[in-house]
């Protein structure tokens, strides 16, 4: 209990600056006194917290300074940050803003388990499994689908979840096949926990993919669709004709990642170039068509 508290209340001071022992206790449950030992085994522990008497007094964070590196070693500052992110062992799950506060004060990344991007993967059961098996560091199995190979099994250590054109990937190290893998979110079925716990470890650098061709790709679709085409298309590229229609227009690659998008948004798709994409789209299509007659 004792642990879970000790969370709380650095969260607390962290959220609110500056706070009296009696609030403190009255929110805990704890007695004045508790209050004031848990502050002075936070401060043993290297985190500068302390306590001023008088009318403008109470227990504060002292302000502007780092985790002294001298007291509290880089792991035992990263297994404190991690068990906030955690929700600890039996605190509050903190919010963002005192995760980052105590980032910035361990000089630690308050989401590392995330690669930086303009988007966030929605929430759903997978990705909170992934977010504290990798804050946590405790390796993986995972039922994966492939279209070559049908349904496999990894056992992996995650590290990051990252986004690429392709869509979301956990980046992993995979300790039977001595190798660093990306492997598609989406093609993850199923996932458990192992007992077995690894050493923080980083993703190799991915090297530069080499760019594929271009081509200049006018499509068009109707006013009714802006929704879906929204969500397809990075609405940055997509442009409002005078007639009220929209138009996709941009140098891309013709690949078939664009025939897939192209065929889900259906025949109001109107394909004016380059016309080797509408070949391919209609040749998808009427393969689809006969293989369900």
């Amino acid at each position: 209990m004792r642990k879970g508290r000790l969370f709380q209340l650095l969260c607390h001071l962290l959220e609110k600056g500056q706070s009296t022992a009696g609030i403190i206790a009255e929110e805990f449950g704890v007695s004045v006194r508790t209050v004031y030992r848990d502050v002075e085994t936070l401060n043993a522990a290297g985190i500068p917290i302390y306590a001023e008497t008088g009318r403008h007094g109470g227990i504060c964070l002292m302000k502007g300074l780092v985790m002294d590196r001298a007291v509290l070693s880089q792991e035992d500052r990263r297994k404190i940050l991690d068990a906030l992110k955690s929700g600890g062992e039996d605190s509050l799950e903190p919010i963002p803003a005192s995760l980052q506060k105590l980032a910035e004060l361990f000089d630690l990344p308050a989401d590392e388990w995330l690669e930086p991007s303009f988007q966030a993967p929605g929430p759903n059961d997978r990705i909170e499994f992934l977010r504290r098996a990798i804050i946590q560091h405790h390796t993986v199995v995972l039922t994966m689908a492939d279209s070559a190979e049908g349904l496999y099994r990894v056992h992996a250590m995650p590290l990051q979840v990252c986004c690429r054109e392709e869509g979301w990937f956990l980046r992993a190290y995979c300790p039977e096949e001595g190798e660093y893998r990306l492997l598609p979110l989406s093609h993850i079925l199923k996932w458990k926990p192992t007992v077995e716990s690894f050493e923080p470890m980083s993703f190799p650098e991915e090297a530069p993919k080499e760019e594929a061709p271009t081509a200049r790709v006018v499509v068009r679709f109707p006013a009714g669709m802006v929704d879906q085409v929204f969500a397809a298309f990075d609405c940055t590229n997509i442009h409002r004709r005078k007639d009220g229609d929209l138009e996709l227009r941009r140098d891309m690659p013709v690949d078939q990642a664009l025939v897939n998008k192209l065929l889900a948004l259906g025949p109001e798709a109107g394909i004016s170039s380059p016309p080797e994409l509408r070949q391919q789209v209609a040749e998808r299509a009427r393969a689809i068509y006969e293989a369900n007659l």
